[in-house]
């Protein structure tokens, strides 16, 4: 879901797609997850910089996947719910990977429109 909202972030108009998600306190914002700097606005992919002290991990778990509910994966061809795009790709790969490593470049290559095979 990070890599998908980070594509949804880039790609379809971010300040709406930021407006959107984070109407009032977000866990997204308060656990550092989606950050903001001079260039705009970003997903933190390095969970050590999270703060998941006052915003439990499934709390932002269930922002995340609200948040690509949000939008539509529109990169890709034909435009898919981001929930929907996110599904396929655990439906073919979730525990079908032994690493970390394999995960973050199959996950890359599919969000960047590959087959997620890599």
């Amino acid at each position: 879901m990070l890599h998908i909202l980070d594509r949804m972030l880039t790609d379809n108009e971010p300040e709406e797609k930021v407006e959107t998600i984070t109407g009032g306190q977000n866990p997204l914002f308060e656990s550092h997850v989606l950050k903001e700097d001079e260039g705009g606005h970003f997903i933190e992919f390095d969970k050590d910089e999270w703060d998941n002290k006052e915003v439990p991990l499934h709390q932002v778990d269930v922002a995340l996947a609200e948040a690509i509910n949000f939008d539509e994966v529109t990169w890709c061809g034909e435009p898919v719910g981001g929930e929907e795009f996110f599904d396929a790709y655990m439906e073919e790969f979730w525990d079908n990977l032994d690493s970390h490593e394999e995960y973050t470049a199959s996950i890359s290559d599919y969000v960047d429109c590959g087959d997620g095979r890599v």
